[in-house]
């Protein structure tokens, strides 16, 4: 997406930034491997394509335990894939019984074509669709969208099976995004010499009037150490969702990306989540 593109602007005038300060890069900085991991093997793993144009599919995972007593719905984020997911889907599984539903959007994973803000929307509903449809088993639901992905969640929450939303790491709009990366996150030297040719159809990604829907019980997480999405537009979100049934919380030392790759992190994340769901009694767990 356009997205990444300016995004990457914004990172080049840091490095380029610093590296106007003489600073020491060493050999272990030079690489940053990403390994790949395993489902747990208690997952029966089920991958769907299903058609979302006349040409191109959507690649779906089903990963269902034999004993599930709740559905969880995971929308992933800009920057990465379900497959990237698998380590927290491990670790929910080593905490609850669960069904997981996900997919890939279009140009992601396996999915065809090209993403676009309307499109990954579109893609929300025809995947949900398909679930609702051939997979729905009728136990609670709990859907989760983490940041780009709570766009999407907050678009298409509304359908009847889903019965309590949670809202990780999410921008309140890309207009307030770029104006806290450029005033806040970037250095003040480079800020003058910073002009972003940003396209306006960006700017439709606001979460703002999205939030002011939100009735369903719902979770809102962020990582309190997250410098990229900051944990002020959460809790705005928050607090412009009229629902009388929702909870911020924050999870301490946790930035935009370790929020969901950190153990530790992942595992306080997974507890929070429970802890509402039993709290409004939409899971019980032994």
């Amino acid at each position: 997406m356009k997205i990444i593109r300016w995004l990457s602007i914004i990172s080049f005038f840091v490095l380029l930034t610093q590296g106007c300060i003489n600073q020491k890069v060493t050999e272990s900085e030079v690489f940053n491997p990403v390994k790949e991991s395993e489902l747990d093997k208690s997952f029966n793993f089920n991958r769907y394509f299903i058609s979302n144009t006349d040409t191109t599919k959507l690649e779906l995972w089903y990963l269902a335990e034999a004993n599930a007593k709740f559905n969880f719905i995971y929308l992933s984020g800009n920057g990465s894939n379900v497959r990237s997911a698998i380590p927290f889907f491990n670790e929910l599984t080593n905490q609850a019984d669960l069904n997981i539903f996900t997919f890939n959007y279009s140009g992601y994973g396996l999915s065809d074509g090209k993403p676009t803000i309307e499109g990954i929307v579109n893609d929300g509903n025809i995947a949900l669709d398909f679930y609702n449809q051939n997979l729905n088993n009728n136990l609670p639901t709990l859907l989760l969208g983490y940041s780009m992905g709570g766009y999407v969640a907050l678009n298409i929450l509304e359908k009847n099976f889903i019965n309590q939303v949670i809202i990780m790491s999410t921008f309140t709009s890309m207009k307030e995004l770029e104006d806290y990366l450029i005033k806040d996150a970037l250095p003040w030297i480079v800020r003058p010499f910073l002009k972003l040719d940003v396209d306006e159809k960006i700017y439709n990604l606001n979460n703002k009037p999205l939030a002011q829907k939100v009735e369903k019980p719902v979770l809102v997480i962020h990582g309190k150490a997250d410098d990229f999405i900051p944990p002020a537009m959460g809790q705005t979100l928050y607090e412009l969702m009229p629902s009388n049934n929702k909870k911020f919380v924050t999870i301490d030392d946790a930035d935009h990306r370790m929020v969901l790759k950190d153990e530790e992190k992942m595992q306080e994340v997974i507890r929070e989540i429970l802890k509402f769901a039993e709290q409004n009694e939409f899971i019980t767990l032994d």
